[in-house]
């Protein structure tokens, strides 16, 4: 889907180091119409947030070396005033919902509630970041 269809209001960017998450994700979101962009690596961050202006940015935390939930300030300091930003994990929701207080996200999305659920959740913080 390109760019020009969607807009910046239903771009999502996904950071995370598992390239069969990324593309699961990509896949599902596609098809409820966003435009999704990913990362394997924190590198290019500030560049993708900068070029692709996001509503939604999901950080997975568990981020090889990197604890995504690090990249929350950044992602403050650079993306769209109304971005939200959410922690991506597979971790326990009690876990989660303390990286979301530490970090500053906005919240955060289970990893193992499966793709339905991920797409309902996208839809609803995208709805809040326009």
């Amino acid at each position: 889907m390109s760019s020009a269809n969607v807009g910046p209001y239903r771009t999502i960017l996904l950071v995370d180091d598992s390239e069969v998450t990324c593309e699961s994700v990509r896949i599902a979101l596609e098809q409820s119409g966003f435009e999704v962009q990913t990362l394997n690596s924190p590198f290019g961050f500030i560049r993708s947030l900068r070029q692709h202006q996001p509503v939604v940015i999901l950080l997975d935390v568990g981020l090889g070396s990197v604890n995504g939930a690090k990249l929350v300030p950044l992602g403050r300091q650079h993306a769209p005033p109304n971005a939200k930003i959410l922690l991506f994990s597979g971790r326990d929701d009690e876990e989660l919902e303390r990286d979301v207080l530490e970090s500053g996200a906005d919240g955060y999305i289970n990893k193992r509630n499966g793709e339905s659920r991920l797409v309902l959740e996208i839809k609803k913080w995208a709805a809040r970041g326009q």
